[in-house]
């Protein structure tokens, strides 16, 4: 995919949560149901842990309210301020950075034990920048720590798929020329229908391209299993740890 189409696809992201942010702060303040299969790989006197795409900070508060013994140094990141302002009401003793996640991450030299990215890859435009944004988590993840995903199984839901917008309307709506050849197999866009006019670009991560993402990362995957919404069947949980 072509920087332009990225940068196209990235403010339809950017413009969608600027119109629906209060709405997902409001819908966004209770635990899924796979965080709680997480708590096993989230054990330890100690952790120190990076939320990527923090949003309001929800993660960093179940961890707080589940890991009570634990002395947690948490760390969450996020390019939206709405978001990032409720989250400090959330957490506010916790470290929280406005971040646009493709961009050099402002962390330093830190190491975590666990990197988290829940819900945030099917919003990555192109294969490079996933494979990008997975090799930048593993830069910062301590000898056998882990990378946690959350990816968003949109494609399953017979509900969610019918808020698909075919690419050609899309265009013709937001008067933009996206180059459609730039596109890839599994991106979308989804019409939000509740409230303000809204859109958003998602993209299936699938089987085969998990693998690809994997073995160009140097990533192994040591446990997965679908769990969260009404049907238990919202989202694939994927932890990874190095092999290289």
């Amino acid at each position: 995919m072509d920087k332009k189409t990225v940068k196209q696809l990235n403010w339809v992201n950017k413009e969608f949560y600027l119109k629906t942010q209060e709405y997902f702060n409001r819908t966004r303040q209770f635990y899924w149901e796979g965080w709680e299969k997480l708590l096993p790989y989230l054990q330890g006197r100690s952790l120190k842990v990076l939320d990527v795409g923090c949003g309001n900070g929800r993660f960093g508060k179940f961890l707080k309210e589940r890991l009570m013994k634990a002395k947690i140094e948490y760390v969450g990141m996020d390019n939206n301020e709405y978001l990032l302002k409720q989250a400090k009401l959330n957490i506010p003793d916790r470290k929280l950075i406005k971040q646009d996640v493709l961009k050099k991450w402002k962390l330093g030299k830190k190491k975590f034990d666990v990197i988290v990215i829940i819900a945030l890859l099917h919003h990555i435009p192109g294969f490079e920048n996933r494979v990008k944004l997975l090799k930048r988590a593993k830069k910062y993840l301590k000898k056998d720590g882990l990378i946690i995903l959350a990816l968003w199984r949109f494609s399953k839901s017979r509900r969610l798929r019918e808020k698909i917008i075919p690419w050609q309307k899309f265009k013709k709506i937001i008067n933009q020329d996206i180059n459609l050849k730039q596109l890839e197999s599994g991106d979308y866009i989804l019409d939000w229908k509740k409230g303000p006019t809204a859109y958003r670009y998602n993209h299936v991560v699938d089987k085969q391209e998990l693998k690809k993402l994997l073995k160009q990362t140097g990533l192994k995957v040591i446990e997965s299993f679908i769990a969260d919404g009404k049907d238990g069947r919202g989202n694939k949980y994927v932890i990874l740890k190095s092999v290289t």
